[in-house]
Formats: C-alpha cells, sequence, structure tokens
C-alpha cells in the first residue's frame, strides 16, 4: 500500500460515526437516549490519529497482493 492509501485509510476511520450499537468492553455505551440533535460520537473518540495509523499499518503488514 501506498502512503497516501493509508492516509485515506486511517482519515476515513476517523471520521466514521460509530454505530448506535457500539459496545466496546469496558462498560462504554451510548444508550437510546442519546439526544438527537447530538451528533453520535466517532472513532476519533477510540484512537488518536498516530494510533490510527500504527493500526492501518498492522492491518495491511503481509497482506497477499491480488493475482
Amino acid at each position: 500500500m501506498t502512503e497516501q492509501q493509508i492516509k485515506h485509510m486511517v482519515d476515513r476511520f476517523l471520521g466514521w460515526e460509530l454505530p448506535r450499537t457500539f459496545s466496546p468492553d469496558g462498560g462504554i455505551r451510548y444508550t437510546s437516549h442519546w439526544p438527537a440533535k447530538m451528533p453520535m460520537p466517532s472513532s476519533t473518540n477510540l484512537l488518536d490519529a498516530t494510533q490510527a495509523d500504527a493500526m492501518v499499518r498492522y492491518m495491511v503488514e503481509g497482506m497477499p497482493h491480488n493475482q
């Protein structure tokens, strides 16, 4: 993957709105009472840009090439 492709994946991840069914370990929850006028949190609430970059690089490391 190119640096530009990795950056695109990181940016998309960080901007992704978490689903209402988001329920990670540790008990963090967004209830059905989440105010409609407030946007749902995005993935930026989980990782910062440096951490997301490291995660994407980990995901693509060793990825098989299309043949």
